[in-house]
């Protein structure tokens, strides 16, 4: 019986773990090794349990459970898989897998605790069965909508799914042809019929190792350690975090912070007043963008430090040109993105303590200017990581994100096509949202650009520099097609945050390395020109210590307007900015500059 445990076990383990690999994209050692080591507890946790009464988990008395975990195993991790296997770079579900094989385990544990304290009756029976048709209803859910739509379940899917409301979905029902309601009913009392059935039926003899009252103990610990790993709450319990659930869970919290900031916007936006200082300055359409990176650390740049590696060459040959101003004390205001971005992007930052969801943004700001606002995303719309940030992007006038539009890999040149879009006969105000270095490195760049280490190898370093220098690309691609046919006026480029590469990130302020953040604004000749004010304050403050919460506040200035709601001190572009390291912070104002020796 040992044997045939352990030979069970261990093929489990690689069958699953075999799955975990190909179904995902883009993996790094960090992730491979972790899930390597995180399966082994999930596949005892299923093995375990029928061993201890003397019998395997692919016995046919465990038939439900097992279809019921496969099923969560299997489902949203392969959809996603064939969905988007051809455009983006880099996506993993593991915990689909995890949540799947402890849901079987959860069922056998729960089963064989019943029959051992003899409560397994009609009762229980009927609802364990309901219990397993819920959870069973969401992957066939899923395959519905896959077969309906030949693709997995989207976000705009999900948001479709979430606005429909009761009579838009009853209404739905009754058109239906009666054949197909027949149909789906019947197969609805087929699948419940069928769990009731099994679950009477399907009973494993119970032959205890150890006597039963240690039994029992043993198996509910196992079931009230389940029950709370799994389901304890929205942040931390396993099902709340698997693929679909997720998706559900980032729609819902989307639309509820979008009625926050759509109510203030509503009520407000008519006593948000902007003049332009230089309106002549307008009469001939030109461009301005904001280019957002993704932890770049200017620790790993040599035009910004002693770093041995050139990562910047092209950003490196304009140090001198006086059309570009590069910022050597640049910091970010936290580590994480979406608390950065929220401050930066609008007039909350470290310093007034305003709430996000009643400030305006930079794009609120342009438009009022007399700018055709744009939000071109190589990141994600909707999700945990993302939720404000869309926020704001979705006020734009026009706003694409490349993992919804585009069938191409998403590598950051993906952008460029949107700026062939652009309207030339307007004024424009362009944001983009790079990639950049976000981790997995090694899928940031396409493997032909590989300028450290060997293509297809995983090292930390050699990937992190290389996605850098691959920015750096980017940004000139960026700069000559707006040259050439955008009438670029003003480019300004800076990172949410750093990173270190060798070292997992922490959810706690980890250190300046993460905040050390590359940045840089270029003004053409022609602004320079109209806006000479900006350009020599700019000019005369470049090299004094800022922190990204104030980009806001430095569009502002190269918009060149006046506001209620702007404040000239907070930005870099103005003659005065009052800022220096004993007054700046990081770790959202709770770490001075000055700190960082």
């Amino acid at each position: 019986m040992l044997y045939q445990f352990l030979l069970t076990t261990v093929s489990i383990y690689i069958l699953v773990f075999s799955f975990y690999a190909n179904i995902s994209k883009g993996l790094g050692n960090k992730a491979f090794f972790l899930q390597l080591r995180r399966f082994i507890p999930c596949i005892l946790a299923v093995t375990v349990p029928p061993f201890l009464i003397k019998k395997s988990i692919l016995s046919l008395d465990f038939l439900i459970p097992t279809i019921l975990g496969i099923a969560w195993i299997i489902t949203y991790p392969t959809l996603y898989f064939f969905t988007n296997k051809n455009r983006s770079v880099s996506f993993s579900y593991h915990l689909d897998i995890v949540f799947g094989l402890y849901l079987i385990s959860f069922f056998v544990s729960l089963q064989i605790f019943l029959q051992i304290s003899s409560l397994y009756n009609y009762l229980t029976i009927f609802l364990i069965s309901i219990f397993e048709f819920i959870l069973l209803l969401i992957p066939i859910s899923q395959y519905i909508f896959f077969i309906l739509y030949g693709e997995c379940i989207s976000t705009t899917g999900m948001m479709a799914i979430q606005q429909t409301d009761r009579h838009e979905a009853l209404e739905f029902l009754t058109t239906l042809p009666l054949k197909l309601k027949i149909i789906t009913a019947t197969t609805i009392v087929a699948i419940f019929s069928e769990l009731l059935y099994c679950n009477y039926k399907l009973l494993p003899s119970i032959h205890l190792y150890f006597n039963s009252f240690y039994s029992s103990i043993f198996f509910l610990l196992l079931i009230l350690f389940l029950s709370y790993y799994l389901f304890h709450n929205t942040t931390h319990g396993v099902f709340f975090r698997t693929g679909i659930i997720e998706l559900f869970l980032d729609v819902k919290n989307y639309f509820k912070q979008a009625g926050k900031y759509r109510k203030y916007h509503e009520e407000n936006l008519s006593t948000l007043t902007v003049n332009v200082n230089n309106k002549k300055s307008l009469d001939h359409p030109q461009t301005i963008i904001l280019i957002i990176g993704e932890s770049a650390s200017r620790d790993h740049m040599s035009l910004f430090s002693d770093y041995p590696r050139d990562t910047t060459p092209w950003l490196s040959k304009h140090q001198h040109d006086t059309r570009f101003f590069l910022f050597p004390n640049a910091y970010a205001c936290w580590g994480q993105t979406v608390p950065v971005l929220e401050r930066a992007l609008t007039e909350s930052n470290q310093y007034n303590n305003k709430l996000f969801n009643e400030s305006f943004s930079i794009l609120d700001i342009a438009k009022k200017a007399g700018y055709t606002t744009h939000w071109y995303s190589n990141q994600g719309r909707i999700g945990s990581a993302d939720t404000q940030i869309t926020l704001v992007a979705e006020t734009a006038d026009i706003a694409k994100w490349s993992q919804q539009d585009s069938p191409k890999k998403q590598y950051d040149d993906i952008l460029l096509d949107y700026l062939d879009t652009v309207d030339t006969t307007k004024n424009n105000f362009i944001v983009l949202h790079l990639m950049g270095s976000h981790d997995n490195f090694q899928t940031r760049y396409p493997e032909d650009f590989t300028i450290w280490g060997s293509p297809g190898k995983y090292n930390l370093n050699d990937n992190y520099d290389n996605s850098l220098a691959f920015t750096d690309k980017v940004l000139k691609e960026i700069y000559d097609f707006s040259n050439q046919k955008l009438n670029l006026q003003a480019l300004i480029y800076f990172s949410d945050h750093a990173t270190i590469p060798d070292k997992r990130r922490q959810p706690n302020f980890s250190g300046f390395a993460t905040v050390r953040i590359p940045m840089f604004v270029y003004l053409s000749e022609k602004y320079q020109t109209n806006h000479a004010s900006v350009t020599n304050s700019l000019r005369n403050n470049v090299s004094k210590p800022f922190t990204n919460d104030l980009i806001y506040d430095l569009c502002c200035s190269l918009l060149d307007i006046q506001s209620n709601h702007f404040i000239p001190n907070q930005s870099i572009a103005s003659s005065t900015y009052n800022f220096n390291r004993t007054t700046l912070t990081t770790n959202l104002g709770k770490t001075f500059l000055s700190e960082d020796i």
